[in-house]
């Protein structure tokens, strides 16, 4: 036919599997051939579905849906894209009522996660009827590489069966062409020079259905096989197949080795802050463990539970963190060790503070001074140094902290012990940053955050990204300090960080209010009050609460404003962890709310506890607040001579401890008395320093948007026009 029409203006279109055709020797194969070789026909290979397809199928089959939209990516991640499994499942799906149509509408009958996808009948006698028509050899063949995975090497299965390894890539080679089953990834070369094939199974419904066909035996015996194999391969950089190895040693009932190498998989995860996956790793680990001989288990165990104990910290599991180094502590008695003795109490006591369990740490803690002057280990008192310090810091005791913490990073740079000095750096940042000494927190944070990221100490690098955003943001740079946050805020989401992740969106709020963006500052503070309430994080439910109540301060909603106050003391009464800090910030929110009511003796009353509060901490941020704060209570009393005089003393404590962002208000204000008092020469020196800095801070703003947003607010464009003005 095609040699007929070859001059005429006609299209035939077909459609077959090629695996038809190859295996039944068709009459197709030889005239899709001679076709070709005549350039009288082309032939398109259709590929697997994507997300995007299943998709488009959905909303042309169901039409209309209200499917969610994760129901077109399930679909996908379960048929792989085979497109005659996805088309099987739903209508699998439909048939058995899953999917429905209810007012005019098609819908899900229940929840995704309540969604059995296992394959359909129709699928799994499809399956078996491939395999069905495999011979014997290519049967085998396929069985043998299920056992490495929905990837396989060639140099591997050839062990496996005993066969010469061309041989098999020639047989590989046929049920490729012939059956579809499997795929070529490309050849690869090992590191013992052997040049290998990679496979993979066409979809993974084939590898279960070859796999499951094996004798429970015969599994063992390949597994083992195949790790050995693979060991040999790999060599030392064995550890980079350690999640592949676990499995075949663990299948294999080689217990000893799949511990090592699910131990091996969790450090790997480890390394990439992938937490929750390291931490599924240990628990593995530590459940084979009584299937080795009784000598080594205890040992294992203290390593595992140390391991894992980690992990769970760096996710915020406390709780399962203070449960692992408690069996750490507990398994660890028999070998007599006081150094781990030490290590397991340091552990402990830190795990036990951040769950805010205070009196079992004064135990612990001491515990711990006492094992470690025991085990005669400079970094581990070094380690005790470090808690004692942050738990000053915490309860606002700072004359103890601030000589602790600047003798452990004495201590630490000489041991060279680098877990110490990065704690010691973190916290002593943390301390200059509630003294308002932003630049040296930046400098001590930037070298804290490389030795955390060095040790792949998760924790701590998100505490000095914290504490880095927050001093940027507080010395006028603004988009460094949004950036910092930024990457912070994904990687505490990636790392299933609930302690930092929290905090977070408060101090993007922040610096979206400081440029006078009070819509982005509200939905990041809504957002942080939400999240710190769902996984009952006090201090940062409490400093979204301020945050809001300074939001609904300036929208002049009173009522909001009062209820989030109150109910940052009900988190108070209930919890003391950083009170300290946060309570010069609500005394400021609160002094603020105040006198925009018209009420300057309240607002007097609540000043002067909060300059009380921030002098006994040395907060000089605050400080400064406070003059401002009755600078602008004499302005309402009409007392202009007291306003200017603690205008002065505010701008004087910023003199030596520089906060842009509260700076520029100061000057505008001293700017508008000045102006007020007749004194123009004096009104534009206040306004040009004034706006200065909002130069400075607007050229620190990368998105245009946000920039603009904060020259056009209502207190930039005073300012400006003030100063043309005067």
């Amino acid at each position: 036919l095609c040699q007929r029409i070859s001059n005429q203006r006609l299209l035939i279109v077909g459609t077959f599997r090629p695996e038809d055709i190859e295996r039944t020797n068709h009459p197709l194969k030889s005239y899709k051939a001679e076709m070709q070789a005549h350039r009288l026909c082309e032939e398109v290979a259709l590929g697997s579905l994507g997300r995007e397809h299943i998709d488009e199928y959905l909303n042309a089959t169901f039409s209309p849906n209200d499917f969610p939209p994760q129901f077109a990516s399930l679909i996908h991640e379960k048929t792989e894209g085979h497109p005659l499994f996805a088309t099987n499942l739903l209508h699998y799906l439909s048939e058995r009522g899953d999917i429905a149509r209810t007012n005019a509408h098609w819908s899900l009958t229940r929840q995704l996660a309540e969604l059995d996808l296992e394959a359909p009948e129709s699928v799994r006698s499809m399956i078996s009827k491939k395999i069905d028509a495999l011979q014997a050899e290519e049967r085998r063949t396929l069985q043998y590489a299920s056992v490495e995975g929905a990837e396989f090497l060639s140099t591997v299965v050839a062990t496996l069966l005993g066969e010469d390894e061309v041989d098999l890539e020639e047989r590989l080679a046929h049920l490729q062409k012939t059956h579809r089953l499997i795929e070529t990834v490309g050849e690869e070369e090992l590191p013992d020079g052997s040049l290998a094939t990679c496979y993979r199974f066409a979809h993974a419904l084939y590898q279960n259905f070859l796999y499951s066909d094996l004798v429970a035996k015969r599994r063992v015996m390949l597994h083992r096989q195949a790790g050995e194999q693979l060991l040999k391969h790999y060599g030392k950089r064995a550890p980079q197949l350690a999640s592949q190895l676990a499995i075949h040693f663990e299948q294999g009932r080689d217990f000893a080795r799949a511990i090592e190498y699910l131990i091996h998989s969790g450090d790997n995860a480890t390394k990439l802050y992938a937490n929750a996956e390291a931490a599924e790793h240990y628990t593995r680990a530590i459940g084979l463990v009584d299937k080795l001989p009784e000598e080594s288990q205890t040992e294992t165990l203290v390593s595992l539970y140390e391991k894992r104990g980690g992990v769970n910290f760096a996710l915020s599991r406390f709780a399962d963190s203070i449960e692992d180094y408690r069996r750490m502590l507990e398994h660890q008695k028999p070998l007599g060790s006081a150094e781990k003795e030490a290590v397991a109490l340091n552990s402990l006591s830190l795990a036990l503070f951040f769950a805010h369990n205070l009196e079992e740490l004064e135990v612990r803690a001491s515990e711990a001074v006492e094992a470690a002057t025991r085990a005669g280990s400079q970094e581990l008192r070094a380690q005790t140094m470090a808690l004692m310090s942050l738990k000053h810091l915490c309860y606002g005791e700072l004359d103890q902290a601030k000589p602790l913490l600047d003798d452990l990073i004495t201590v630490a740079r000489r041991l060279n012990f680098k877990p110490g000095l990065a704690a010691g750096l973190v916290w002593r940042g943390a301390l200059y940053f509630f003294q308002t000494e932003y630049e040296h927190s930046i400098e001590v944070e930037t070298e804290g955050r490389q030795l955390a990221a060095e040790l792949r100490d998760s924790f701590l690098l998100l505490t000095s990204m914290f504490f880095l955003g927050l001093s940027n943001g507080n010395l006028g740079r603004m988009s460094e300090g949004l950036a910092i946050l930024g990457e912070a805020i994904k990687m505490a989401g990636r790392n299933g960080d609930l302690f930092w992740h929290p905090r977070m969106p408060n101090c993007i709020g922040w610096i979206h209010r400081e440029l006078q963006d009070f819509e982005g500052a509200f939905k990041h503070d809504q957002y942080g009050l939400e999240i710190g309430h769902q996984h009952h994080v006090n201090e940062a439910e409490a400093n979204s609460l301020i945050n809001l109540g300074i939001d609904y301060t300036h929208s002049g909603d009173d009522a909001e404003t009062i209820s989030a106050f109150h109910k940052v003391r009900e988190i108070f009464d209930r919890d003391a962890w950083f009170r300290w800090r946060y309570n010069i910030r609500l005394h400021a929110a609160m002094a603020e709310h105040a006198l925009r009511q018209g009420d300057t003796a309240k607002s007097r009353e609540i000043t002067n506890r909060l300059l009380e509060m921030a002098t006994k901490y040395e907060v000089h941020k605050y400080i400064a607040v406070a003059q401002k704060l009755f600078a602008e209570i004499a302005i309402a009393e009409g007392d202009r001579a007291n306003a200017e005089s603690s205008f002065q003393r505010a701008l004087d404590e910023l003199k030596q401890y520089p906060v842009p962002v509260v700076a520029w208000r100061i000057h505008a204000a001293v700017g508008r008395l000045r102006s007020a008092n007749g004194d123009q020469a004096g009104a534009r020196e206040s306004f040009d320093q004034a706006a200065e800095i909002v130069q400075q801070i607007a050229a620190s703003v990368s998105d245009p948007a946000l920039k603009q947003t904060f020259l056009s607010s209502e207190a930039v464009r005073e300012l400006l026009e003030a100063r043309i003005v005067s």
